[in-house]
């Protein structure tokens, strides 16, 4: 007998009863049975270091679960103006018992020796009660981990870990040299169309140099300069390199980036700051969004129901000529959020909510690629910063 993993709390009961004339040696052979059913019983049980292996592969599952629910939710919440909220699991304990019986019995009628009444009996149980610890993330360490700005040095961590300079661009910038990135979508769903046009072709060609090989980020070891917002590698600065091929290859790209980002044509080399306004011929100044600011600006891929646009439930945004906006042309790049009255067969993630499914199809890769960037930059920004008070512990039955 297997038990269901990722039942919270099973209870297994065994009771075998044999009654009626049977010789001696017919009883013994239906105690040992009865033995043999209950040590059997008592193999199957993955108890102790049996349950350990399979209970940390459904909980790592389950929380994965959880934690993705939890930020698509907010992700919807947010197209709506509703208040976000954020739980940390803090414990997961889990109560495992064991526990078994047998018993026999022998009877004989006293006007025949042979009517002899024999019975044996057991019972196997079995539970686990395990207990999750939820801590509300709040307080002004969580609250200023979600409104300052991502650094530059984190987008060069992650550059360097094999992300897309593209992606996390579009997703993480606000603007770079002064040329903007959709910066009012960075909050409430805007009832007007913000400038993104130029910083998407940016990005663009960041991507085609960063696959050709022509940009790289390297540390000036000499350099101790600090830019305003204190964004400062450990033993020099970052440098952004945007680099021309001998063959003269991509020459064009690196001369349209240049051209629309302002930097000298003749230069290769540029100092990566935060400084917002004005900058150096020197530097390339890159202001990241705030987590709360990415959180908002992946918001508007969240496709709404039209009864709930036409409802005023969901912010209708205009073009200049007073024709709805498709946000597609900008949050269509990295994450795209269906919604649907019943529940969706093929999803990564899906969450119910104001009577419609809100789902991730599981075979849009860039959109899962996103989400999951949003999750490291959830770790990297908040994650550490859990709020004190109050507790939720629940006992799962």
């Amino acid at each position: 007998m297997q038990l269901e993993p990722d039942n919270l709390e099973s209870r297994l009961l065994f009771n075998l009863h044999l009654a009626g004339p049977a010789p001696i040696s017919g009883f013994l052979s239906r105690v040992g049975l009865a033995l043999l059913a209950l040590a059997s019983l008592g193999c199957v049980t993955s108890l102790g270091p049996r349950a350990m292996p399979q209970a940390g592969f459904d909980y790592n599952q389950a929380l994965a679960r959880s934690w993705d629910e939890q930020l698509l939710l907010n992700l919807v919440r947010l197209r709506y103006r509703d208040t976000p909220v954020f739980l940390e699991v803090g414990s997961i304990v889990t109560r495992y018992s064991f526990g078994g019986s047998a018993g026999a019995s022998a009877g004989t009628n006293l006007s025949s020796a042979e009517d002899v009444q024999l019975g044996v009996s057991g019972g196997v149980s079995y539970s686990e009660a395990p207990s999750v610890t939820y801590t509300p993330l709040h307080g002004e360490a969580f609250v200023r981990s979600l409104l300052s700005p991502i650094s530059t040095s984190t987008l060069v961590l992650l550059s360097r870990s094999g992300w897309s300079v593209e992606r996390l661009l579009l997703c993480c910038v606000e603007q770079i040299n002064g040329v903007e990135n959709a910066s009012a979508a960075a909050g409430p769903t805007p009832s007007y169309v913000p400038r993104y046009e130029s910083f998407q072709r940016v990005a663009e060609l960041m991507r085609k140099l960063q696959v050709a090989g022509l940009v790289r980020v390297d540390i000036d070891e000499g350099n101790e300069k600090e830019d305003e917002e204190g964004d400062e590698a450990k033993g020099g600065t970052l440098q952004i390199v945007l680099s021309r091929a001998e063959d003269g290859s991509h020459k064009e790209e690196g001369d349209e980036l240049r051209e629309i980002i302002g930097a000298p044509l003749d230069r290769e080399i540029f100092r990566a700051s935060g400084a917002r306004g004005a900058h150096e011929m020197d530097e390339i100044a890159i202001v990241g969004r705030s987590l709360l600011g990415v959180l908002f600006y992946l918001s508007q891929g969240v496709k709404a129901p039209l009864e709930h646009v036409d409802a005023g439930l969901v912010t209708r945004t205009l073009d200049p000529d007073g024709r709805d906006f498709e946000w597609d042309l900008i949050a269509g790049k990295l994450l795209t959020v269906h919604s649907s009255p019943e529940r969706p067969r093929a999803a990564a993630v899906s969450v119910f909510y104001r009577d419609h499914w809100y789902f991730i199809d599981d075979s849009d890769l860039h959109s899962k690629s996103t989400f999951n960037l949003l999750s490291y930059l959830f770790a990297l920004k908040a994650g550490t910063e859990p709020g004190k008070e109050p507790l939720l512990v629940l006992g799962v039955n």
